[in-house]
Formats: structure tokens, sequence, C-alpha cells
């Protein structure tokens, strides 16, 4: 059945996979870019996918725009815009700061005069202003580190995976650390389900899986039998495993595994 979609960021790092993916899919879908201007009140938004942000380390140092992305923008649409429901696309990263677990539910502590809390704080402020602006129909998806290999993917993985091909890579992680990736595919499939069927108000969207530095270089030197180094001294990061239990029973998700997904690729011969 045709839906009636509005992505705010479609011009994103998910926001044009997301988009591209809807129309394929066949439904109508209003893609809006950073400043694009739209008439909040007159128009039919639809079904809200919210896909505006900051990646990467930008937000060490635009701040302002931070602000602006994570929650002014989207509290003017909130408190305007005529939809039928309303996904706020979040992070995973807010588990960092974790101080009962990586459910759903879980409570957090921040430090204002941290930059890495600051970031947090902006996606906790935009959760918060969900939560609390009493707009039915309005969800929060915990969107962990999507990787796909497209040209214009900018993500470690993919930095990695170009590296290995041309011969060797210098990985800029410990060895040891972790992080939950998700396969852009899972990512983009599910959050138009949240957005029409999640009955909950938050959901995990994330692989459920922690995969060291170590295991992805053994992988690259597996399939492509490339030279590897570690640069010494850098820290060991081990968040805890990401619960994706609540996605997991309400819909049919199944995460692909960033490990079988790689191998995948490149067994195909290709990077996108």
């Amino acid at each position: 059945m045709s839906e009636h979609f509005t992505v705010f960021g479609s011009d994103g790092f998910v926001g044009r996979r997301l988009t591209s993916k809807l129309l394929a899919d066949g439904h109508n879908v209003l893609a809006v870019r950073r400043g694009d201007e739209l008439d909040l009140t007159n128009t039919d938004l639809g079904n809200v996918i919210y896909c505006v942000g900051v990646t990467g380390s930008r937000f060490k140092t635009e701040q302002f725009n931070v602000v602006d992305a994570h929650v002014s923008l989207m509290a003017r649409i909130l408190e305007k815009g005529r939809f039928a429901s309303f996904l706020y696309m979040s992070s995973a990263r807010i588990y960092e700061e974790s101080l009962t677990g990586t459910k759903e539910s879980a409570r957090f502590g921040v430090d204002p005069s941290s930059i890495s809390d600051f970031y947090n704080l902006s996606k906790l402020m935009g959760e918060s202003l969900i939560l609390n602006c009493d707009r039915p129909n309005a969800r929060i998806a915990r969107v962990s580190y999507a990787v796909d290999f497209a040209d214009d993917s900018t993500d470690n993985i993919s930095v990695f995976l170009r590296a290995a091909l041309s011969g060797s890579v210098k990985f800029t992680a410990h060895e040891e650390s972790v992080k939950d990736y998700v396969v852009m595919n899972d990512v983009i499939d599910v959050l138009p389900k949240i957005a029409l069927h999640g009955k909950s108000k938050i959901y995990n969207v994330a692989s459920g899986e922690n995969i060291s530095t170590r295991q992805i270089a053994d992988l690259l030197v597996e399939e492509l039998g490339c030279s590897i180094e570690f640069i010494p001294g850098e820290q060991v990061r081990r968040p805890r495993q990401i619960d994706i239990s609540l996605l997991s029973r309400e819909m049919p998700y199944r995460p692909m595994s960033l490990l079988d997904y790689t191998r995948q690729v490149i067994q195909r011969g290709s990077t996108k």
C-alpha cells in the first residue's frame, strides 16, 4: 500500500538512501533538504521521518548547527506541522552515557562541560521533546553506526575497506575496541515500518552485536591479503552491547552482521 512520507534531511547520509528506498517501494515522498523552506501549517506531511543531523566529528566545532539540527528545527516541525506520524532519528551513541544498560528505558548521566556529552545532550533534548510534547504518534529511533560501501560513504569501515583494496590499512582505533555497526539496508528497511506500525515510543535500531577492530582487520586480511597496522596509544573503547529485543519482537527485524555484509561486498567485487 502506498503511503505519503516526508523525509527531512533527504540530502544527508541516511536521508538520501531512505528517500530512494521509499520511492522504489512505490511511496509518495516529499524530500526536504537542509535549508529548504516549507509552509508547515498548510502542508500535509503525512508520515515524517526526521533524519537531519550533524555527523562525524563536526559536532566539536559546529555546536550551533548541532542544536539547530537536533532540537530547534525539529521543534518547529513538531509544533506547527500537520502529520500522521513523526519519527525522530536519534543516535545509539547516547548509550555511552547510560547508567542502567542499553534497553530503551535506560537512564543517562552526562557532563555538560564535555564536548562529547554535548552531542549526546542535544540528541537527548530532542528525544525529551518528543516524549513530552503530547503530539500523537511521535516516536524515536536510536540508530547505531550505519554502514554501507557506496562511493559517498565516509564511515570508518568504508574507509578501511578502500584502503585494504589498495593494499594496506592503518587502523585509527585500538584493535580491542568494539562498536555496534548496523548495515544501512537494515536501517532504511525498518525506519518506515516503525513510522507506520510502531507501538512503542523508542526503538533501538542496531545490530545487537559488538564487532572489534581486530575482527574487521582479520576479515580484510583473509579476503584481500592486505597489510595492517594499528596506531599505538589509542584508547580501548568497549561500550555495552545494544539491546534490540524490543524491535525484534514487534517486527520482522533480523539485522545482518557487519562481517557477513563486508565479506559479501568483497566477494561481489564491488564497494557499492
